[in-house]
């Protein structure tokens, strides 16, 4: 799997994902090509050696189940991959099932660490973040200080990255939201939107008090950990690559995505503003992004895609979306999808905010 040992990792958090390179094998130079396969099948056409790119839909023990290109397989790996996670990897297929590898690379730099330093490393490298001597030992200090539990060391690296507080009790809760299943999920969101249908408010802000606040422990610490899910990395780490991408709910009876999802605020003289920032793999639409700007009166939503054609599909249903928007209390300044490439703006984008209403 690809690292480097001084700047985020966006082969593991940010890959465009589903690719193979049968032609690369060994250890790959920098900006190896990857080509893009088409439908195979499941379990052929990816050869012993090859450099592919994926994503992890579930985790079972130690086997994980990976889409790369139009397959979703069965592997194990070398290193420890989370449900929602992006990876780079060698193709072993000489084991059964095939095991994600390190390239030698990536091996050599975690072997200039020992000890504990190579497990806090190990924690960094996996989640796509910079494994830096400053990294880990900062790391590495809060983790003995707070017993060096390896089973908490994953919570720990996320709340490190986002700067959040590494006490006792923000590792367990977000140790509890890292381990939920699909199934967990959905029923907390369904209890979460039967709230929501009941509450009369004209701030969201107070409606999320009342929801934790409503005498569902399950609710307020789902919510609670959902938070530290959605906290802007901190400088210096990219957010692609954070491992635990915030649990998103989708409509009608669709399983949640692991989406990620950041949270920031800003002043606008004295006016505060919102901004969500987010990003999932769509089932057929492919990578879908976005923003929704709110000043806690008016929403304006930008919805990004890959292609013109699934940008259509969107905007083919955003009158449905509107109707529900209808239902909160802010009045829908701006709602689009439009099309741009990976890594570049789209021409309608980005429509702002206008703080005077």
């Amino acid at each position: 799997m690809r690292g480097t040992g001084q700047s985020p990792v966006a082969e593991i958090g940010g890959l465009s994902g589903g690719a193979v390179d049968s032609g690369v094998r060994g250890t790959p130079g920098e900006g190896a090509p990857v080509s893009r396969p088409g439908p195979q099948t499941p379990g052929r056409g990816i050869a012993d050696g090859s450099l592919v790119e994926g994503l992890v839909t579930s985790k079972d023990g130690e086997m994980y189940r990976v889409k790369i290109g139009a397959q979703t397989l069965s592997a194990r790996s070398s290193v420890i991959l989370f449900p929602g996670q992006r990876f780079r990897a060698l193709w072993d297929a000489s084991t059964s099932p095939p095991t994600l590898r390190l390239q030698h690379s990536d091996t050599a730099m975690l072997a200039r660490f020992s000890g504990r330093d190579q497990q806090v490393a190990s924690a960094l490298f996996s989640r796509g973040m910079p494994v830096d001597e400053e990294s880990v030992a900062e790391l590495r200090r809060h983790w003995l200080a707070r017993g060096g539990d390896p089973a908490k060391l994953g919570a720990m690296a996320e709340l490190w990255a986002r700067g959040a507080e590494l006490t006792e009790a923000n590792v367990i809760l977000l140790s509890w939201y890292m381990a939920l299943t699909t199934e967990e999920v959905t029923r907390i969101w369904k209890k979460i939107r039967a709230r929501l249908r009941g509450k009369k408010t004209s701030s969201p802000k107070g409606l999320l008090v009342a929801l934790k606040d409503g005498g569902d422990a399950e609710i307020a610490r789902f919510l609670a950990s959902h938070a530290i899910a959605g906290r802007k990395a901190r400088d210096g780490i990219d957010p692609a690559a954070l491992l635990a991408p915030a649990w998103w709910p989708m409509n009608g009876n669709g399983e949640p995505k692991r989406a990620r999802v950041a949270f920031s605020g800003e002043h606008h003289g004295e006016r505060r503003v919102w901004r969500c920032a987010f990003g999932f793999e769509g089932d057929s639409l492919g990578p879908v992004s976005g923003d929704i700007m709110s000043n806690g009166m008016s929403v304006s939503i930008n919805i990004r895609l890959e292609t013109e054609k699934s940008a259509e599909k969107v905007r083919a249903g955003l009158d449905v979306l509107r109707k529900e928007l209808a239902e909160i209390p802010l009045s829908v300044q701006y709602l689009g999808a439009s099309a741009a490439p990976r890594g570049e703006t789209a021409t309608d984008e980005r429509r702002g905010l206008d703080m005077e209403i």
